[in-house]
């Protein structure tokens, strides 16, 4: 999969208006391995002590001392995972936001995410090596009711590093079945929804929480339509437990049959409970999902996540990374978009911060990276994708927080979106009180 966003960003006297386009989507073909031509389907160390239970993040403070905190790029790229020395197979590929909790026996896992699942593992986050078994595999069941088609796992949580819950990506691809998709093209036969698959054997293989479709977690109310796509409910964010108790994702919406997006917040009190999953309505966690092909829906927009801004300023594409900040007491999301500055529009990796995760701040730009919709030959040119926020010294097992300083990790496309050829980088940064 290569997962690729387009934004068209409109300005007016000043007023940011932001609408997000789908316009690029992964094609890479298990079948054609070891080329550089995407074809369908795509597949789009010594132990350290066994840490503590994780570690919710503290309830903000009643005033803020650092009322407009920053985070800047403190030092050079490193290399996490090289594709080109590191790989177990071709489609071993970072194809989404790197994630990572600490086992049972002290070790900490990564996910390296594809149709095809593998995990890095080492003492710490600054010593990993690739495992080549791999961890999950997808179904590429032609049931779009199934919701095992294209599976990538997105955002595992484990409490005690035995059992390891995870959010998964689901992408039905109309076009690589046969009669599924009139169009024969990817994108207008594009849904999305998320799943819930479960390990039990300490992060070594995962399958679906529950039997097909119990294990869906969310999609849009309607059912799959040759036409409609890109459409969905994807790419959710890592978990996150509040003080509250409750676990907390964010994702991303394309809206169905206009691919308009936006960024919705979910929680639950339940990880192994597909359907407890909730969303943020606009007032409170209120919001039920609902299966266009199980449930008797009676107003499909009622199911339908609004995006989880209320006061208007902060980007609407910012889902891919959320933390507790402890040096700030606050939350930090991280993403990729758009802002106009120094008179132009720039792209790259942004961050905002909230108290609350529904309020955020006007986002701020980390790092200008070239994206695959912004170089000149986006078949060929280096471009960036699916930035995250982590903290080797984090105290959470799940690597929910940060502190003064951490690393942001990122997918760099070596020779554009039409290759394999991908590294996970790293580089390292700080945050501080003021500009």
């Amino acid at each position: 999969m290569q997962f690729i966003y387009a934004i068209v960003i409109s300005m007016k006297n000043n007023s940011f208006n932001l609408l997000v386009v789908l316009f690029l989507a992964l094609f890479i073909s298990s079948c054609n391995l070891g080329t550089h031509t995407p074809t369908a389907p795509p597949i789009v160390e010594p132990p350290a002590p066994i840490p503590p239970p994780t570690i919710a993040p503290p309830p903000p403070p009643t005033t803020n001392p650092f009322p407009d905190p920053t985070l800047k790029i403190v030092g050079d790229e490193e290399i996490v995972f090289d594709w080109g020395n590191d790989r177990c197979a071709d489609h071993n590929i970072p194809d989404l936001a790197f994630r990572a909790f600490r086992g049972a026996d002290g070790q900490v896992q990564a996910i390296l995410s594809h149709g095809s699942s593998y995990r890095m593992l080492g003492p710490d986050l600054n010593n990993l090596k690739i495992d080549c078994d791999s961890v999950m595999k997808s179904a590429y069941d032609a049931d779009p009711a199934k919701y095992t088609d294209a599976e990538w796992i997105a955002a595992p949580y484990t409490e005690d590093g035995e059992t390891v819950y995870a959010l998964v990506h689901n992408e039905y691809q109309g076009h690589s079945h046969p009669g599924q998709c009139p169009q024969n093209d990817y994108f207008p036969c594009w849904d999305n929804s998320i799943t819930l698959a479960i390990s039990t054997d300490g992060g070594k293989s995962y399958d679906e929480a529950l039997s097909p479709p119990s294990h869906l977690v969310a999609r849009f109310p309607y059912p799959y339509k040759a036409g409609a796509g890109p459409e969905g409910f994807r790419a959710p964010s890592n978990i996150i437990k509040g003080q509250d108790d409750y676990y907390y994702s964010f994702f991303n919406v394309s809206e169905y049959g206009t691919q308009k997006q936006w960024v919705c917040l979910m929680r639950t009190d339940d990880l192994g409970a597909p359907d407890s999953w909730r969303f943020w309505d606009g007032t409170n966690f209120d919001g039920q999902f609902a299966d266009p092909y199980t449930d008797d829906i009676i107003d499909p927009e009622a199911h339908i996540c609004p995006h989880i801004d209320q006061v208007g300023n902060t980007s609407e594409t910012l889902s891919e990374s959320i933390t507790y900040n402890t040096y700030l007491n606050r939350y930090v999301l991280i993403g990729i978009s758009a802002d106009w500055l120094d008179d132009r529009e720039v792209w790259g990796f942004y961050y905002s911060f909230s108290d609350n995760l529904v309020n955020w701040t006007h986002r701020k730009l980390l790092l200008e990276v070239e994206l695959p919709w912004t170089v000149e030959s986006s078949g060929s040119d280096i471009s960036h994708l699916y930035p995250s926020l982590l903290d080797p010294d984090s105290s959470s097992r799940n690597f929910e927080t940060t502190d003064k300083t951490a690393y942001v990790y990122f997918t760099r496309n070596n020779f554009g979106h039409g290759s394999l050829d991908r590294d996970l980088i790293r580089v390292p940064v700080e945050f501080f009180p003021s500009e």
